[in-house]
């Protein structure tokens, strides 16, 4: 019985082998061995089908995040352009010499507190459009390589969290052994509602730039602007982790190459958009202003040209008694049609404004051409509780406004910290002759 059944077996057996060999397109299958690695060929065909499927899709993921998240880091790091607001005005706080992390392990911290107070109630009363840090953010001399940009977040925390807008000049305290002006920019950029720019190659510090101003009924990127905001790096301080610490080693005015630039990209804006009206902002004073405050004294802070004018003499950006490291600044400043005034701090015991003096004596820096032509000079208010001097707080108010014309009309006041509003007036043609009330806050 065994015979015809193990015939039967070979029989299918051998079938089997038949059927398996037509399928496999007529291969000899005859050996187990065969059989197997053919199994193995094919299930490894597929593994690298199904792998090669998943990388692609993988991919595609990918890229397609990677473009999402470019798109979103756009989104984040393009700014709106600057716009009147609905009244037809643009009303600027300009916060100068804020100072913070002066002397931190004794009186820095409740000094802080103070500026931030002072910010924060100015900024309730008067809401401006757009706020301006106008140089030495920081004490940088007091500060600890670890905590030093840590300040920024602290100076800036009233603004985000009333939800406006700012741009920045650097100081020259906001250059020292354990703080830079790089890290400082850094740290600043994280923040959305940050203007401020780094200067392009060429020019030297970081806060070399221009930022134009639009009607707020603008809906093309190719509408005219109604003014510019120009900013400028007078620069001062002492190398990151310089040795000597501390010692001022980063000359104290806008360089050449800055002044090459500006001279470039105001010709440029001039050749696109016709005479624009301006303003510029400086940390440290031209000679100019020196000039005026000889010349116009004791009238200055006095009716004509009311503020505080307990600096006497100011200092100046350059190193010589003459201020002529700044002289082709100052003549370029002068050579810039529509520039209507000049913002700066540095010299917390002054606030008072007045015209580009008609300066010819030698020593004297840059003047001449007509009073219409020649620029306001203006100083800020010390607005911190950080920095020199025991003089009251405040915080200068610029409100730009335009006539049918395009032209434009300045007004600009101090608000003290104790709410009162001083020294407010217009600057225009008649400024220098108009009158008003000396009291300065003090």
């Amino acid at each position: 019985m065994l015979g015809p059944l193990k015939r039967v077996t070979n029989q299918l057996a051998t079938m089997s082998r038949s059927s398996a060999s037509k399928q496999a397109g007529g291969r000899d299958m005859n050996t187990p061995s065969v059989t197997y690695l053919w199994m193995k060929r094919e299930q490894r065909r597929q593994w690298l089908s199904s792998s090669l499927f998943c990388l692609i899709c993988s991919l595609v993921a990918m890229f397609a995040t990677l473009a999402f998240l470019f798109v979103f880091s756009s989104v984040l790091l393009c700014k709106a352009d600057l716009y009147l607001a609905e009244d037809g005005m643009f009303h600027i706080a300009v916060f100068s010499d804020l100072h913070y992390g002066e002397n931190e392990s004794t009186f820095g911290i409740p000094a802080d507190k103070n500026s931030a107070a002072l910010m924060r109630q100015v900024l309730s009363q008067e809401q401006p459009d757009f706020v301006i840090l106008n140089g030495d953010l920081i004490t940088g001399e007091n500060t600890f390589a670890f905590n030093s940009t840590g300040y920024v977040d602290q100076i800036v925390a009233p603004l985000v969290q009333g939800g406006y807008s700012w741009a920045s000049t650097y100081g020259n305290h906001d250059s020292k052994y354990n703080l830079s002006r790089e890290a400082l920019y850094a740290e600043e950029k994280k923040y959305a509602n940050a203007y401020t720019q780094h200067g392009p190659a060429g020019t030297d510090g970081v806060t070399n730039y221009v930022l134009p101003v639009f009607p707020l009924d603008t809906t093309a990127s190719n509408q005219k602007p109604v003014a510019l905001l120009w900013f400028f790096d007078s620069r001062g301080g002492s190398e990151y982790q310089s040795l000597p610490a501390n010692v001022d080693n980063i000359d104290n005015y806008v360089s050449n190459g800055t002044v090459s630039w500006y001279r470039s990209a105001q010709a440029d804006l001039q050749s696109k958009y016709g005479t624009l009206p301006s303003l510029a902002f400086v940390h440290i004073p031209t000679l100019a202003f020196v000039d005026l405050q000889a010349q116009t004294f004791p009238l200055v802070s006095g009716p004509n040209y009311p503020g505080l004018n307990a600096d006497v003499p100011l200092a100046q950006q350059g190193y010589s008694n003459t201020g002529s490291e700044a002289i082709p600044f100052m003549q370029a400043l002068l050579d810039t049609p529509g520039l209507h005034s000049i913002y700066s701090g540095h010299d917390h015991g002054d606030s008072w404004c007045g015209r580009w003096p008609n300066s010819t004596l030698p020593g004297y820096g840059v003047g001449g051409g007509s009073s219409q032509n020649r620029p306001f000079l203006c100083f800020c208010k010390h607005s911190g509780y950080g920095g020199y001097g025991v003089w009251n707080r405040g915080v200068r108010q610029i409100r730009m406004s335009f006539d049918q014309s395009g032209s434009m009309i300045v007004d600009t006041w101090v608000r003290m910290q104790a709410g009162t509003v001083v020294t407010a007036v217009s600057l225009n043609e008649t400024y220098g002759g108009d009158t008003y009330s000396t009291e300065d806050g003090q």
